[in-house]
């Protein structure tokens, strides 16, 4: 069988139709629309038992996908190309839009099927985004050049709808922290253990979970959410390039900067050190005789100070209340 996926792409060298400006050397507009198939993973349309290394038989426990379809992935382009000062310096520009559908996922099999696990097509995500590229060459002599290019990028991404018997797919992790999405969600969003707060609500919107105080037990302990929470996603909102190349004769050097700006990171790292009681928070929380929070008992009585030793026993874990090791991941 065969599935059909065409692709067409145009291109319109504008400075070839008409007389542009003279400060204006070449200019190009392109665009493009592609419909892309991708199949499914070998052997999973007719699966057969198979025979392990100890000679025995693995019996097969997934029902055969036999209604499979192709992924089909959409791309649509728009760009445009300029270059001024007879290519002296240069302007590139891109916008794209593609969306996936039909994605291979994997679904537990009901009850008393025979199976574990069976297949379906299903889904739909969308990644947007621009890219914008400024190259120039500010230096040009007999045996020296200097080329240098920033590149700037942003994608978006959707998760638009997933299966209706998948909640939520997941994509690693562990102990207390996991990368997932759900339906209006993005992929790379990132939920770990959070802090338990006096208007806590387990069924509010996540926006909502993150305000009032925190509750402590009369010990003060802090208490932890009942499932991981979304904390923000790990991708960047930009991306930064720089580069720069001299070139000397026979020799050259490049100098690159990137830059990531936005996104978040958790160190567990850190966690741990907490845990254990050897970080520098550790110890100054100690020297001063207790660690400044803002939070409540249960009976509503404030909390302005608590035992680091029993505040960073609930935080500083494996298992802990991974939220206070939330940071911005912008880098440079």
């Amino acid at each position: 069988q065969s599935y059909f996926y065409p692709a067409l792409g145009l291109t319109w060298l504008m400075h070839n139709s008409f007389q542009l400006p003279e400060v204006i050397s070449f200019a190009k507009l392109r665009g493009s629309y592609t419909y892309v198939g991708n199949e499914v993973p070998f052997n999973r349309v007719n699966p057969q038992h198979t025979i392990n290394a100890g000679g025995g038989i693995n019996r097969n426990t997934q029902t055969p996908f036999t209604d499979l379809t192709p992924e089909l992935i959409t791309s649509m382009e728009i760009g445009t190309d300029l270059r001024f000062f007879t290519g002296r310096l240069g302007f590139d520009f891109t916008y794209y839009h593609i969306t996936s559908n039909d994605q291979f996922l994997s679904l537990p099999a009901p009850s008393g099927s025979g199976y574990t696990t069976y297949f379906v097509n299903a889904g739909e995500i969308v990644n947007k985004g621009v890219e914008i590229t400024l190259n120039a060459i500010p230096v040009q002599t007999g045996n020296f050049q200097w080329n240098t290019a920033l590149n700037a990028s942003r994608n978006i991404n959707e998760v638009v709808e997933i299966h209706p018997d998948l909640a939520r797919i997941g994509m690693g992790g562990g102990e207390s922290v996991s990368i997932q999405f759900e339906a209006g969600g993005s992929m790379g969003d990132l939920y770990a253990s959070a802090f338990m707060r006096e208007n806590y609500d387990e069924n509010a919107d996540p926006g909502e979970l993150y305000t009032g105080r925190i509750v402590v037990s009369d010990e003060g302990m802090p208490r932890k959410t009942q499932d991981r929470q979304f904390m923000g996603n790990v991708e960047p909102d930009w991306s930064l390039g720089w580069n720069n190349t001299m070139s000397f004769g026979n020799f050259g050097a490049t100098v690159l900067f990137t830059g990531g700006f936005g996104g978040i990171v958790i160190s567990q790292t850190e966690a741990m050190l907490d845990g254990y009681g050897v970080s520098k928070r550790t110890g100054d929380a100690r020297d001063a005789g207790g660690l400044e929070v803002d939070a409540v008992t249960d009976d509503g009585s404030a909390v302005s100070s608590v035992d680091p030793d029993t505040w960073f026993l609930a935080t500083g874990d494996r298992n802990g209340i991974m939220e206070y090791y939330v940071y911005d991941r912008t880098n440079i």
